[in-house]
């Protein structure tokens, strides 16, 4: 069910979470920083913070207590080390709630695992490595005209696939799914505002008519170009980095 591959990773995963706890609860810090206070302060200096203490009480209460003089401060140093393993012991065991509260069982992981196969089986259809879009995308330069069709799985893409039945139930999975819709998007945004059809209606494209026969562009109609190209590099390496991340994740 599941290979040595996943089990050594879950291992290394629960690992790193017991013994490099990431201390972001607040009782965590709170401790801590009080045991190394109590452990860093120098004595001289804790024995007038206590005495000022008692004076204080003294003086609202009418009563008169004294503070023992101290020959050492050793047990203030326990009494700091104290605080820090306990707090250290917090953490852990926070962790270990944590850890148990969202544990899902192996039916729960195949389940996620299918509903995510199904998924990506729409996607592969939707906009497969093979398709016009990703051929255009990947080899063409848009100093050139283009025809518009050519970017129907894109446009398809960006209209149908930001959806919640959209979204892969793979944290992994889905964060690079949203990353190529929103880079598809911006790129369908981009493409939008930087070309025009052609004269003659059939094509579309990125160099104005009046300039496509310049021998030197002028550096807007440069940079334009540029702009499409580089961002249609982008969308084709974030389309297979998710395709080869799904193979892995779903073994597919």
């Amino acid at each position: 069910m599941f290979s040595k591959t996943d089990i050594r990773e879950l291992i290394i995963k629960l690992g790193r979470r017991w013994f490099f706890p990431d201390f972001s609860n607040k009782i965590t810090w709170a401790i801590i920083s009080l045991g190394a206070g109590v452990v860093l302060t120098p004595t001289p200096l804790k024995l007038i913070l206590y005495n000022w203490l008692v004076d204080t009480f003294n003086l609202n209460s009418g009563n008169h207590f004294l503070l023992a003089e101290l020959s050492s401060g050793a047990a203030d140093y326990w009494t700091g080390f104290a605080l820090i393993t306990s707090a250290f012991a917090h953490n852990i065991f926070s962790k270990w709630l944590q850890l148990n509260h969202e544990k899902l069982s192996s039916e729960d992981i195949i389940a996620i695992i299918e509903a995510d196969k199904v998924l990506y089986k729409k996607f592969i259809e939707t906009i497969p490595s093979g398709s016009r879009s990703i051929h255009l995308l990947q080899s063409h330069d848009f100093g050139n005209s283009f025809n518009l069709e050519s970017l129907n799985e894109i446009d398809n893409f960006v209209s149908e696939w930001n959806y919640a039945e959209s979204k892969f139930l793979n944290e992994e999975l889905e964060n690079l799914r949203d990353a190529l819709w929103q880079k598809s998007n911006e790129f369908s945004w981009l493409l939008a505002k930087k070309s025009a059809p052609t004269a003659g209606g059939r094509l579309q494209s990125v160099v104005p008519d009046q300039h496509r026969n310049d021998w030197n562009w002028p550096k807007w109609v440069d940079d334009d170009v540029k702009a499409v190209n580089s961002m249609a590099s982008e969308v084709v390496e974030l389309h297979q980095k998710f395709i080869a991340t799904a193979k892995r994740v779903l073994r597919c």
